[in-house]
């Protein structure tokens, strides 16, 4: 086996290879650019060095620091070499356990992180494509998280004009951001100019589900005590134009998600209430589904597992979920929680048993949470469709 430490960095990295028997392949670590030029450098150094011994083995070692391992990471993983994404802290523990005074250096790190290799291989865990697809969609998926949020505040802002310039409008669709209402109110972003506005035209762009007709519109507009001035109409516009611009990037994101949710060839969309959305934020959380040992570490790591107070002899009865996990995961996991019951008989007979328990709903939504959990492992670990029990 030939092991191969990498210490990475932002501009160059520091490699070391060494063998099953501990001889290095030179005395000092050799520094790379981080670059395309030093990729291939150890590429062949590897080749070189697996040909000097007759071993085609290679496991190789980098820690995981931030973002700036992971065009190297792509590259290894294209050569299709085995890599370890290490924890630094361990690699650290470890050093400090074999040396008692270690100063930061690159040249004993990459051969620390030789010797953490061989010293743990029964641990060796190798990384994939598929768990680089699977940092792709936490990446995307957060950040379409945090978008969202900007969503709420772009809505938010458009309710505030309108309830000053035009508070009928508000009532008059259920929904004002989007299809006919937030059509209209661009063309005619004020009372007065909607007022003047033909029945024809109001008419054809209402949609046919509006609950409003063109006629209630402009009596609306007509008789509207907002308060109607150039500067709320301008602001209107603004803020319309900011909304549709974070709209068009939540479409760009899903189909982003979509794309990498599709190339995971994943079976959990077949559960009810998991769409392409939620399984990008399930999936990126969770990663490789090999790295949890049985299920009750995947419910530990979303936050679901019960928080137990106990000291000397006092024993908490009222136990909490401890929600010391991934905060995406468990709001993904309590939206699908939400509607997965009235659409599966098995969910909905589970919830159904826990509501003649007098459950209340919060609680049984937890344990449809868990419950959920259990399945996804299922699914991830057998590769099988969702099947109701």
């Amino acid at each position: 086996m030939i092991y191969v430490g990498i210490d990475v960095a932002s501009d160059k990295h520091d490699f070391m290879l060494m063998t099953e028997n501990g001889s290095f392949y030179t005395k000092r670590s050799i520094t790379i650019p981080n670059n395309d030029e030093g990729y291939k450098k150890l590429h062949n150094s590897i080749t070189e060095f697996c040909g000097a011994n007759n071993d085609y083995q290679v496991r190789i070692g980098l820690e995981s620091t931030g973002f700036y391992h992971l065009n190297l990471l792509f590259f290894l993983l294209m050569k299709e070499y085995k890599v370890c994404l290490l924890n630094p802290i361990l690699t650290n523990m470890f050093k400090k356990s074999k040396k008692v005074h270690t100063p930061k250096n690159d040249n004993l790190d990459s051969i620390n992180i030789c010797k953490y290799l061989k010293d743990n291989k029964e641990e060796f865990k190798p990384y994939t494509l598929t768990s680089y697809h699977s940092e792709a969609l936490k990446s995307l998926s957060r950040d379409r998280f945090s978008i969202v949020e900007e969503l709420r505040r772009a809505k938010l802002a458009v309710y505030r004009i309108l309830a000053q310039l035009f508070p009928e409008y508000l009532k008059l669709f259920s929904n004002v951001y989007q299809g006919s209402a937030l059509e209209i109110i661009t063309k005619y972003p004020s009372p007065k100019k909607l007022a003047r506005a033909h029945l024809e035209t109001i008419s054809n762009m209402l949609h046919s589900k509006c609950k409003a007709s063109a006629e209630d519109i402009i009596n609306a507009a007509k008789a509207s005590i907002g308060n109607d001035n150039d500067y709320l109409s301008f602001s209107l516009l603004q803020a319309i134009k900011t909304l549709n611009f974070i709209q068009s990037k939540i479409d760009d994101y899903d189909q982003m998600i979509k794309y990498y949710v599709d190339k995971l060839n994943t079976k959990i969309t077949t559960i009810p209430g998991i769409g392409y959305t939620t399984a990008g934020l399930i999936l990126g959380e969770i990663g490789d589904i090999a790295r949890f040992k049985n299920v009750d570490k995947l419910i530990s790591f979303s936050g679901l597992d019960l928080e137990v107070y106990d000291s000397g002899k006092f024993s908490a009865s009222n136990l909490r979920m401890s929600k010391k996990g991934s905060k995406y995961l468990r709001y993904a996991l309590y939206q699908v929680a939400k509607v997965c019951w009235r659409f599966d008989p098995s969910l909905n007979a589970y919830y159904k048993k826990k509501e003649s328990e007098h459950k209340h709903f919060f609680v049984i939504l937890g344990h449809l949470e868990k419950k959920i959990v259990r399945i996804i492992y299922s699914i991830l670990k057998s590769g099988n469709a969702y099947t109701p029990r």
